[in-house]
């Protein structure tokens, strides 16, 4: 499996070059026709793949289709777009991040999409370098969970504790 990986990941790093280093070479302002031109064209990239991960499964591609989750070409392009449709719900909070931190910082407009893509590129390096890790601490060291775990319950508790005192206090200052 690790060639459709391979593949994959190869696949995604050329997308990202002809973005900035072809389509996108000078910075300029990004009019909201072309923004929507050009978020269309990379939704219809994603779901385009739907026919590549169902033909996988269903001809057993790289060794694709054994697995316990998908086993024919309709699971696997089920599990495919509910994480795809997922994943684009929730990076919806991300442009209202990015909107707050270019204004703060004040970004020109023209550079947006170039800071943008730096920092789209150094998540995706760190995510991959956390994921990793992180699968690696849970199958070595089986009280990560139990770690996590705590972690979590004790974050809850203090936010069902706290209240809006918290809030409250946090409206006073953005760094305090």
């Amino acid at each position: 499996m690790w060639p459709l990986w391979t593949g994959f990941v190869a696949f995604v790093l050329l997308l990202l070059f002809l973005d900035l280093g072809v389509f996108h070479r000078k910075s300029v302002e990004m009019s909201t026709t072309s923004a929507i031109r050009w978020t269309l064209a990379w939704v219809c990239v994603g779901l385009s793949f739907t026919g590549f991960v169902y033909l996988s499964y269903e001809n057993h591609w790289f060794g694709a289709g054994g697995g316990p989750h998908a086993k024919s070409g309709a699971d696997a392009v089920s599990l495919y777009l509910t994480g795809y449709v997922l994943e684009k719900s929730l990076s919806v909070d991300n442009i209202f991040v990015m909107s707050l931190v270019f204004s703060s910082l004040k970004i020109a407009p023209r550079y947006q999409r170039r800071v943008l893509f730096w920092g789209i590129l150094g998540a995706l390096a760190f995510r991959s370098i956390m994921i990793v890790s992180g699968v690696w601490l849970i199958e070595h060291v089986k009280a990560t969970f139990y770690v996590f775990g705590a972690i979590l319950v004790i974050s809850g508790a203090r936010m069902l504790l706290d209240g809006n005192h918290e809030q409250e206090e946090k409206a006073e200052g953005w760094f305090i």
